[in-house]
């Protein structure tokens, strides 16, 4: 009879357990679904904005595009700032690997006021920044050399005298009074990424697994909308 009810007891645990377990898997799912689908909107959106100078030839040389279709900081005495993203990676034929779903966040600290959310994209200009942005925690600035082009209307890759590894460009000119990019952490979304591929990923995987691509049609015909 203990032995019944022990039984009994341990199915509708494990029971409640799975269907809590797949109700977070669909909505991770879920989530991620929204992230490309906004992203395609996004990258459109971005495109078409005439006062983001240079941005199609950025585009056209990328290693890699890093895709945010809101990233959201606010602050008053110190800020904060955060998103969710995706990471198409260009192969040597020319197509694109992926989604890799990426998570964008920082604080700053001094005179900075406002709430504001804007679109912003990356591009991976070299290897190196690539290798640096697959790192399980990435700093702009710190582990990667990066050029913030999103500070002011019409500001152009001419306008800087280095050589960045990644350039970010936003639909605004500035999130806020004070804000910036640089500092700011990029970090994978392994959740999101095993909920969208059911597998999961290393930085070697997504370097050396060319056949992942799922879903980045519309992202591939956008891409490749600029050339025509």
């Amino acid at each position: 009879m203990k032995l019944k009810i022990f039984l009994n007891i341990f199915c509708i645990v494990f029971t409640l357990f799975f269907v809590q377990t797949t109700t977070a898997m669909d909505e991770k799912k879920l989530t991620s679904v929204q992230i490309l689908n906004l992203s395609e909107i996004a990258l459109k959106k971005l495109i078409k904005n005439k006062e983001i100078i240079n941005l199609r030839r950025f585009i056209n040389d990328a290693r890699a595009i890093l895709i945010f279709p809101e990233v959201y900081e606010g602050g008053l005495l110190f800020g904060a700032k955060g998103g969710n993203g995706l990471l198409i990676i260009r192969r040597n034929d020319g197509k694109f690997s992926g989604p890799f779903f990426f998570s964008l966040g920082g604080l700053s600290f001094g005179l900075q006021v406002g709430a504001k959310s804007g679109k912003v994209l990356m591009t991976v200009m070299t290897n190196r920044g690539l290798n640096s942005v697959l790192k399980e925690r990435m700093k702009l600035g710190v582990d990667v050399d990066a050029a913030i082009m999103s500070e002011g209307v019409g500001y152009s890759a001419e306008s800087t005298v280095r050589l960045a590894d990644v350039y970010s460009f936003s639909d605004n000119k500035g999130l806020f009074l004070g804000g910036s990019l640089e500092g700011s952490y990029l970090q994978p979304r392994n959740d999101l990424n095993f909920a969208y591929h059911n597998r999961k990923f290393n930085a070697d995987d997504i370097i050396e697994d060319s056949k992942v691509n799922k879903g980045i049609d519309n992202l591939e015909n956008i891409i490749n909308f600029i050339n025509e």
